[in-house]
């Protein structure tokens, strides 16, 4: 009895090192959502001892956005993990963390607590699933440069013979206006067949030391005519003393240009469009400046979320579906993440966070 007795001790030491070491937060909490256990790295992560900790609820302690985010799923009778990603707050920082719920039964069925495994998703690029959406999507892609060099070259003869006949006509003649008409079509085709070509074959950058705060400013002023149209206003907020990014300013001013016009036309007349800018600096790896697209329009539908950096996804019927892939990709060449996601108030948040010092 004393040998047995002796190995459960050693068993339950050895328990505890090998969850103490575990790189993950490990919480688990009684079925009132009290904290009943929480290793070393909800420790560091969460800022708090553990002693303090136990017995607090789990909401006063994680500060986490979702309250919800421990019974909104509620718990799998087969006893199955559940996945989640949840942002937590800690020191007015936020924390983006993919979470593993798995309830803790007796032999009767009846829960005894939940544990929660946390993983710090903050420097982790959290859109695989888009990635693999994007690779099979590559060889679509080069169809669509092939297909677009085809009309690209007939469409240029048939708008020079319009333009032509059209100089025929006196000013105020009906066919001549129809064949402005056209004209203007024939445009908007050639830039759905430069967007297809950009998508398709991406030119390398030419990185530099870049103010992003210079570019947003940029980006405002070109938007003037078209914020002036939609009567759309603009706020800015940006950061003081931001720090560069090695970047191609026109790649990325390209971006900015694409998530205004995209935030412009989600709102309606009387909207705001704001733009900030920010620094955040990770515990263990680089900062990063991050800039922020806010719109006060309806937002986007939950079913589509995944959904809008997908080539060729759109819901307008004007729209090619290329704008935010292209943005996508360009962010993703430069080391950084986009995302989407959808305001509080109302309206939809587009965020582009860039590595300071460039590409890791």
């Amino acid at each position: 009895m004393h040998r047995k007795a002796q190995t459960g001790v050693l068993d339950a030491e050895l328990g505890g090192l090998i969850v103490d070491g575990l790189p993950l937060v490990l919480v688990a909490v009684d079925v009132e959502g009290r904290i009943v256990f929480l290793n070393k790295k909800g420790e560091e992560v969460f800022k708090i001892q553990r002693t303090e900790a136990e017995g607090k609820d789990i909401s006063e302690v994680l500060h986490p956005q979702d309250t919800r985010w421990l019974t909104r799923d509620g718990v799998d009778p087969l006893g199955e993990q559940t996945r989640s990603e949840v942002r937590f707050v800690v020191d007015e920082e936020e924390l983006l963390m993919r979470v593993g719920l798995t309830p803790v039964m007796d032999g009767e069925g009846e829960v005894l607590c939940r544990v929660a495994i946390l993983e710090d998703m903050s420097d982790v690029d959290t859109d695989e699933e888009l990635q693999r959406n994007m690779d099979r999507l590559i060889s679509l892609g080069e169809l669509s440069a092939c297909v677009a060099h085809e009309i690209r070259n007939p469409l240029t003869g048939i708008r020079t013979t319009v333009q032509f006949v059209g100089s025929k006509f006196p000013d105020g003649d009906q066919r001549k206006e129809d064949l402005e008409d056209v004209i203007k079509e024939l445009d908007r085709i050639e830039q759905r067949i430069t967007d297809l070509l950009i998508f398709a074959n991406p030119q390398p950058g030419r990185q530099t030391e870049t103010n992003l705060n210079i570019i947003i400013e940029k980006v405002v002023d070109n938007l003037s005519l078209q914020l002036s149209s939609a009567e759309v206003s603009v706020e800015t907020r940006l950061a003081d003393n931001l720090p560069s990014v090695l970047a191609d300013p026109d790649l990325i001013q390209q971006v900015f240009l694409n998530l205004s016009l995209n935030a412009i036309q989600a709102t309606t007349e009387g909207g705001v469009l704001t733009i900030g800018s920010s620094l955040k600096r990770r515990r263990s790896r680089k900062s990063h400046v991050i800039v922020t697209f806010r719109d006060t329009g309806c937002g986007i539908p939950e079913e589509n979320l995944n959904r809008v950096f997908v080539p060729f996804f759109t819901t307008r019927s004007m729209g090619t579906g290329l704008g935010l892939s292209i943005s996508h990709r360009i962010v993703r060449d430069h080391g950084g993440t986009i995302t989407a996601e959808n305001a509080k108030g109302g309206g939809a948040v587009f965020t582009v966070t860039l590595p300071v010092g460039g590409t890791e």
